[in-house]
């Protein structure tokens, strides 16, 4: 595509996401900046293919979301695992752990301009998984879904109402820190926990490094959301 239709697209894209902007009650103008930054940012990358008449998103890429535990340092391993997904081709960024309302309000915002078909998987160790919770359970709130979340031993027990249609906890029972999630009443996806107990070179610090866990994760990425757009590197944030 040409500079010049590109530029053409991306004005028809954010006029459009205005009009949908005003049109839907339900949708803050905060909610509304981070669609149209999203449609900014994607349009950058090559990830916005598509869009109607009316200048509707009709898609964008995928998008992995990995938070960080306590101090924004002590989980690295989230940093190596958003390294081997953008070397796949995915749209993998990582975050402190505070960040998950933010991340929250621009899925939502992505799925509204999206009609719903935008896709995100989300991921956290220790404080990150417990903020993963959260932020699945917003999301849900919001009218929002979640193609995969996974937890790398999160250390209070939680109650997944909504969000995700795949919510998998990676803990060790055995470590001091790791715990369960479980499903409340009526929740309609999936939760499923991963005891590593039997593991004894995986501890509460270092699971969310272990290349053999990495390896499952990426897979169940492929699974959820489906390959990457080959020959594209996403951007990090």
């Amino acid at each position: 595509m040409s500079v010049s239709k590109r530029a053409g697209v991306l004005a028809l894209v954010l006029a459009g996401l205005g009009l949908a902007g005003c049109q839907t009650t339900a949708q803050t103008s905060g909610e509304g900046g981070a669609t149209v930054q999203m449609a900014r940012e994607a349009m950058a990358r090559g990830d916005l293919l598509t869009s109607n008449t009316r200048g509707r998103v009709q898609h964008i890429a995928p998008r992995i979301y990995l938070m960080r535990g306590l101090a924004n340092v002590f989980s690295q391993g989230m940093d190596d695992l958003g390294d081997k997904l953008r070397a796949r081709g995915y749209n993998a960024t990582v975050h402190e752990y505070g960040a998950w309302p933010s991340i929250a309000a621009e899925i939502l915002a992505a799925q509204r301009a999206t009609g719903g078909r935008f896709q995100a998987v989300v991921m956290g160790h220790s404080l990150g998984a417990n903020a993963l919770t959260e932020l699945v359970n917003a999301v849900g709130q919001g009218g929002g879904s979640l193609a995969l979340a996974v937890a790398f031993d999160p250390t209070v027990q939680q109650q997944v109402s909504g969000g995700a249609r795949r919510y998998v906890n990676l803990y060790q029972s055995n470590n001091g820190w790791g715990t369960t999630v479980s499903a409340a009443p009526g929740y309609r996806g999936r939760v499923e926990n991963v005891d590593l107990r039997g593991r004894a070179n995986v501890t509460h610090f270092n699971i969310d490094k272990d290349p053999g866990l990495h390896a499952q994760v990426i897979a169940w990425v492929g699974q959820a959301v489906g390959g990457p757009r080959r020959g594209r590197q996403a951007s990090a944030r």
